[in-house]
C-alpha cells in the first residue's frame, strides 16, 4: 500500500502495527463500494456520467500501479468511493507482488474484467472505458494490451474445452 501511494493512488492509509498480535489498523472511509454503486446500476439503470469517471479512475489508477512495478493481483469491484468526493480508493493488497513483466499486468487486467463479467454484465462495456483509461494513462500500455488479447484467448479456450 505504501508503495501504491507513493505512486499516487489513494489507498487506505495505514495507523498501526502490531507484531504481537498480529494486527494492523486502517482508516476508515466512509463511502460505497464500486460494486454496490454498479449494482444499483443494474437494478435502476445506468449513471453514464457516474460509471464514466468512476471506469476512469479505476483504469487510472491501475495503469499508475502497473507502470510503477505493482500488480494488485486480486481487482474486482472491491473498490470504494469516498463520500462526497467520490475518489477511488483501491485497498486489500494482500496477494500483490512487484513485477514489470506485461504478462502479469495483463493477469490482473483480465482477473478484472472476469469479477465485471460475472457480477456486473449490466454494466455493458465498462470494461472497455478502464482499458481507455488506462491506455491514456499508462506509458506501457502498448506492450500490456497485447499480453492481455493473448490471456483472454487462453481464458475463452479454458471455458469452452471446460
Amino acid at each position: 500500500m505504501t508503495k501504491a501511494r507513493r505512486l499516487g493512488v489513494a489507498t487506505l492509509a495505514l495507523y498501526a502495527l502490531d507484531p504481537f498480535l498480529h494486527t494492523l489498523t486502517f482508516e476508515h472511509v466512509e463511502g460505497p463500494a464500486v460494486k454496490v454503486v454498479f449494482l444499483t446500476f443494474g437494478e435502476h439503470g445506468i449513471v453514464v456520467d457516474r460509471m464514466d469517471d468512476i471506469a476512469t479512475q479505476i483504469g487510472q489508477a491501475i495503469a499508475k500501479l502497473h507502470d510503477g512495478g505493482l500488480i494488485h493481483k486480486d481487482l474486482t469491484t472491491n473498490l470504494l468511493l469516498k463520500s462526497g468526493t467520490n475518489q477511488l480508493v483501491i485497498f486489500d493488497f494482500g496477494l500483490s507482488y512487484a513485477s514489470t513483466l506485461p504478462e502479469e499486468k495483463a493477469v490482473d487486467l483480465y482477473v478484472l474484467e472476469r469479477a465485471l463479467t460475472s457480477m456486473h454484465s449490466s454494466c455493458g462495456n465498462v470494461i472497455d472505458r478502464i482499458l481507455a483509461a488506462y491506455k491514456k494513462t499508462s506509458k506501457q500500455w502498448s506492450s500490456t494490451m497485447s499480453k492481455l488479447s493473448q490471456v483472454q484467448q487462453r481464458g475463452r479456450k479454458r471455458t469452452i474445452v471446460g
